[in-house]
């Protein structure tokens, strides 16, 4: 029982370590692409001694600062919706960083249906976002909300195409019976290719990181669905992002890339270089996704739009009738 609660306690905390490393990471790139120094450490001295001076935590205290920040809360908003809403899609990242198996360890995610557990989940993240900013009555926050609804549509599409091609390749509704499928034949983004990108470009639209940084345009609509939004709740929606990043990173990494199991799980040594492996694995995907947020240019909504379903569907329909093809190679049962 002490060793249950410890996981339900450690993974949360540790997707939101990782993803405080990579949004910093991705910060850091974004802004080298544009020959900046990407974020310094702005911290009150008092923290100083707590936490230490490194750049990396910048993140980390951009989160801690708007904990004590005053919470403003229109008047005009919808106060039990706009409160809830960022604290369900909260608890909805907590509760999808179970499914992910970090380096073979992992809490659910050898569950015979934790594909589907953890795609229902990730949709329904997004889209407390949207009712979030719709609770505000702001209009900044509205045309946000509606840009995020629309984007949805196309991407979570997208996004559950490239996870099933997985699933139909490996025959498992299973996050673990897709990474042993792994160790049995080859890694997934070697056989379907098509599908991992799919993903990638999924994740961005999921993100909101170039070319799909819409429904947050700064320059158009101040931060869309959260343009209302400061101190403790801004701090909830932060943290949900960060755990989301680490989530959708891992996601990728467990069905693409093995899920950093290069030695059977059978002693705490393996299981140690698995997870040291997963973690670099992230990081390698972390920065493939900061190179393309840092080359893109923004999309129109419009434009993500006709885009998505011009060349996203189709190659997103294609990577599922490829993963068909292959499984038969193979002889999956």
């Amino acid at each position: 029982m002490g060793m249950l609660l410890f996981t339900i306690i450690a993974i949360p905390v540790l997707c939101f370590i990782l993803g405080v490393l990579f949004n910093y990471e991705i910060r850091k790139i974004y802004a080298r692409s544009q020959y900046r120094l990407g974020p310094l450490l702005s911290m009150h001295s008092e923290l100083r001694d707590f936490l230490g001076s490194s750049r990396i935590l910048q993140p980390l205290y951009d989160v801690l600062k708007l904990m004590f920040k005053e919470t403003i809360i229109p008047r005009s908003a919808r106060k039990s919706l706009f409160i809830s809403s960022p604290i369900i899609s909260l608890i909805l990242a907590v509760l999808s960083s179970y499914f992910i198996s970090y380096g073979g360890l992992s809490l659910f995610a050898d569950n015979p249906l934790s594909i589907i557990f953890i795609t229902y989940i990730l949709i329904g993240v997004s889209l407390f976002w949207v009712l979030g900013g719709l609770a505000s009555s702001s209009p900044w926050s509205v045309i946000g909300s509606r840009r995020e609804a629309e984007l949805m549509l196309v991407i979570e599409v997208s996004l559950l195409s490239s996870i099933f091609s997985s699933a139909i390749i490996s025959n498992s509704l299973s996050i673990g019976g897709i990474m042993s499928f792994q160790l049995k034949y080859y890694p997934i983004i070697l056989l379907n290719p098509f599908a991992a990108l799919v993903f990638i470009i999924s994740v961005l639209g999921k993100l909101h990181f170039n070319p799909f940084e819409i429904s947050e345009a700064d320059v158009e609509i101040v931060s869309g669905p959260y343009t209302e939004y400061s101190g403790k709740l801004l701090a909830v929606i932060l943290s949900s992002k960060y755990i989301l990043t680490s989530v959708l990173t891992g996601l990728f990494v467990n069905l693409f890339i093995s899920g950093g199991l290069i030695l059977p799980p059978s002693n705490p040594y393996n299981q140690l270089i698995n997870f040291i492996v997963f973690i670099l694995e992230c990081f390698i995907v972390t920065f493939i996704v900061s190179i393309v947020h840092s080359i893109a240019p923004r999309f129109r909504i419009d434009q993500a739009i006709s885009w998505s379903i011009k060349y996203l569907w189709p190659l997103s329909a294609f990577s599922i009738i490829f993963s068909i093809i292959i499984r038969s190679i193979l002889g999956v049962t």
